[in-house]
């Protein structure tokens, strides 16, 4: 809620932010819809609306902030910790101790899932998104990577990320 008091409207700013993030598929990306105002206030949460769409890939990472997922709508395979499992409509995943995760939509469609996470993580995602004038990929994965590790995140390496199954290179 604002500070207010008053529920947001459909029209509200937190309720239309939405952002494409990056991601190291330059032809499917995840987009984050912001429910609540990013503040920075360390002790406010975050919600965001996380849609992923049809292919999209979520490498395996991990960090301090805690991160709650509902999914809405769709199915999606997580990874958590040592194993992956299928997510659909209603199911929950509790991702927190700094708990290696990843996403992937192998689906024939998009799937959404609520986020309730940490403000300075919602901020981190924010700040990860991508631009819509795309600068080189290369500059791109740079500018992520520098703020990857600025916040003390961990990001799995491509053959870590093909241990699991995946496909990832991080580099642009």
């Amino acid at each position: 809620m604002p500070r207010d008091g008053k529920a947001n409207s459909r029209n509200s700013k937190a309720g239309s932010d939405t952002h494409e993030i990056f991601s190291p598929q330059q032809d499917v990306r995840p987009t984050n819809k912001y429910l609540t105002e990013l503040t920075d206030g360390d002790g406010d949460y975050c919600v965001m609306l996380c849609t992923l769409p049809h292919g999209v890939v979520v490498p395996m990472h991990s960090h301090a902030d805690r991160e709650t997922f509902y999914v809405v709508s769709g199915t999606l395979d997580a990874f958590r910790g040592d194993h992956w499992e299928m997510l659909g409509a209603g199911d929950v995943l509790d991702a927190q101790d700094g708990i290696k995760h990843a996403w992937r939509n192998s689906s024939g469609i998009a799937a959404s899932m609520l986020c309730v996470t940490t403000m300075r993580l919602g901020r981190f995602i924010r700040d990860i998104a991508v631009d819509g004038d795309a600068n080189d990929p290369q500059v791109a994965a740079q500018r992520f990577q520098r703020l990857v590790e600025d916040h003390g995140y961990w990001l799995a390496s491509p053959e870590e990320n093909a241990a699991i199954g995946l496909d990832v290179h991080w580099d642009g």
